[in-house]
């Protein structure tokens, strides 16, 4: 893959990544946390500016909708090559803002594919419809994306390696969605919604934890056992 140090002026935000037009969403993702491992600003190496325009890169490719937008312009060849992503992106933003909000879309990416996991397997195990799990967990994906720098803070604080930090934010939001979600139920009858709910957050949990270190995990609460506080169970 090309290094976008190397790369042509004025290049396209595939370009940037190294990857071609057509690449997977895969290959996209493995490509950005090769180079962002290799030039984040918390590396000795590191270079912020670089960083910055990656994650410009990222912000739209990562987007299926941004995305096709913006093979949109590469496709008409009387219009111009944007040298900035032309969206309500980063864009606008400084540096910094940038890279939160490159944080909060891996956030929301990460917690919709746990959802979904979650959704079909306990679908499968309690032979409720999966569509019935997905309305629930729409909710507590968008809870995911709030207050992205608090989530980074506190992820770093619990010593999550700087491309695992929109996993441990993703870990962070669910904690947070769960507390007032169980205090709710705690004040009033607990409902069969309530006890779907519940299976998702400890589901997602799961999903999401797998892919952080285990000491990391225990430091960012753990599993909230959401199921058990309801109904003494577990999933």
């Amino acid at each position: 893959m090309e290094d976008p140090k190397n790369a042509v002026a004025n290049p396209s935000l595939y370009e940037q990544l190294g990857v071609p037009i057509g690449s997977t969403q895969d290959s996209l993702q493995r490509a950005y946390r090769r180079l962002a491992l290799a030039h984040h600003p918390d590396r000795q190496s590191g270079d912020s500016l670089l960083m910055g325009r990656i994650n410009d890169a990222w912000f739209v490719l990562s987007d299926p909708g941004r995305r096709a937008e913006y093979d949109r312009t590469l496709q008409n060849p009387s219009s111009p090559r944007p040298t900035q992503p032309r969206f309500s992106t980063p864009q606008k933003l400084n540096r910094k803002a940038a890279w939160f909000a490159g944080i909060r879309l891996q956030t929301l990416r990460l917690g919709g594919e746990a959802a979904r996991s979650a959704a079909q397997a306990l679908s499968i195990r309690h032979q409720i419809p999966r569509s019935t799990y997905e309305e629930l967990a729409a909710p507590i994906i968008r809870a995911l994306g709030h207050d992205i720098e608090r989530g980074v803070q506190l992820s770093r604080k619990a010593g999550t390696a700087p491309l695992d930090l929109g996993l441990a934010s993703a870990l962070i939001g669910l904690n947070a969605y769960c507390i007032p979600f169980l205090r709710r139920c705690s004040e009033n009858d607990v409902r069969q919604e309530d006890v779907l709910r519940a299976q998702l957050i400890d589901r997602m949990w799961d999903n999401l934890a797998h892919g952080i270190n285990r000491d990391v995990e225990i430091k960012l609460g753990g599993n909230p056992r959401a199921l058990r506080s309801l109904t003494g169970r577990r999933i």
